[in-house]
């Protein structure tokens, strides 16, 4: 039978976690430390989603004796920042931005301290009405204490997605995206959006059903008919019908390629190894090319054989290659030109890598 050693391993193990609990009166661990806060609970008031609210504890060395700090926080997000004022030293010592790590801060008798609290709602990346939260202070010699604060959040309507990630696009492909605007703390509200900016971004908006029965618009964005090639970031802000209502903001952001492009971006053939096959993708990002409008006569004067190709329900082109070419004691680096019928990408220019044989 194991249950008795098993039930003495539990109760030990309880033991050990009440030991380590409980304050430690032979250390000096008193119960309570003389640490005087106003207000206890910070009370932040109403606030509109995407404001900003301040507030300040008051603390005070109540006793005779100096009060040794180890830690302010840690905070639970990142929508809560604090700082530490000391209103009667100067320097360095009388402010410092509190973010939860360890400190050695001696408070003496009767001496004050501050802590100006910052609450940015615009931070929270999920819709809430009310928030509460707490900031924990480690002392030395006495148990941790918990200051508390609350705010009282107003968030008409929430944003879905806030950052829309269009990942690869071509530049011409037009590429779309869409968010969500739904009602949150408010039954209705109007959102008409219905525009072209000056980069050639179009944006409308309607209203879609909701399975939840909330008031529900879509916003639709299509990317200008050329986009810069390289990585975007687009940031929209619109406004509702609704009076003191935060503005609705979305982000799109994505990486602009050519819109024919291959993959992988090198070709590699390694005789060693008996490596001589090797597949090369042609991408199309935008428009959509016929096999046969592509010149691949150039493949065997360069080395390479064409056995075989597919084409993939997206548009793109999967071909599997042979190496052809003579072996060479040393690396060979060649580019393998492939001419297409896109005006901007007139030729495709894979780089080709032939390992030296031994």
């Amino acid at each position: 039978m194991r249950i008795v050693p098993c039930l003495l391993l539990f109760l030990g193990g309880c033991f050990a976690v009440l030991a380590c609990s409980r304050p430690d009166t032979a250390q000096g661990m008193n119960s309570t430390a003389p640490l005087e806060v106003d207000p206890p609970f910070l009370d932040l008031g109403a606030i509109t989603f995407g404001a900003r609210a301040q507030g300040t504890y008051h603390l005070h060395n109540a006793s005779a004796q100096a009060l040794r700090i180890r830690r302010i926080g840690p905070f639970a997000c990142q929508c809560v920042s604090a700082e530490l004022v000391l209103p009667w030293r100067k320097g360095d010592l009388a402010r410092q931005r509190l973010d939860g790590r360890r400190l050695d801060l001696e408070l003496a008798p009767d001496e004050d301290m501050e802590i100006h609290f910052t609450l940015d709602t615009a931070r929270y990346r999920k819709p809430t009405s009310r928030k509460v939260g707490s900031i924990p202070i480690v002392f030395d010699q006495y148990p941790g204490m918990i200051l508390q604060w609350g705010a009282d959040i107003w968030t008409p309507f929430a944003v879905e997605p806030w950052s829309i990630d269009l990942h690869e696009v071509g530049v011409r492909e037009r590429a779309q995206g869409r968010a969500l605007v739904v009602a949150h703390d408010t039954q209705a509200f109007g959102l008409q959006v219905d525009l072209v900016d000056e980069d050639g971004w179009e944006v409308h908006s309607r209203l879609v059903d909701n399975p939840d029965k909330l008031l529900t618009y879509e916003l639709k964005f299509t990317a200008p008919e050329v986009l810069p090639e390289g990585p975007f970031q687009k940031d929209f802000v619109f406004h509702t019908d609704l009076p003191g209502a935060p503005p609705v903001k979305v982000s799109v952001r994505g990486l602009a390629l050519p819109d024919l492009g291959f993959s992988p971006s090198r070709l590699v053939f390694d005789p060693n190894r008996g490596k001589l096959k090797a597949e090369l993708r042609i991408v199309q990002r935008s428009q959509i090319l016929n096999w046969e409008d592509f010149d691949f006569s150039r493949l065997a004067a360069q080395g390479v054989e064409l056995l075989q190709h597919e084409s993939t329900p997206r548009g793109d082109f999967v071909l599997q290659l042979r190496y052809s070419g003579a072996s060479s004691s040393e690396l060979h680096n060649f580019t393998l030109e492939i001419p297409t019928p896109d005006p901007s990408t007139p030729v495709l220019e894979i780089p080709v890598t032939v390992m030296p044989t031994k």
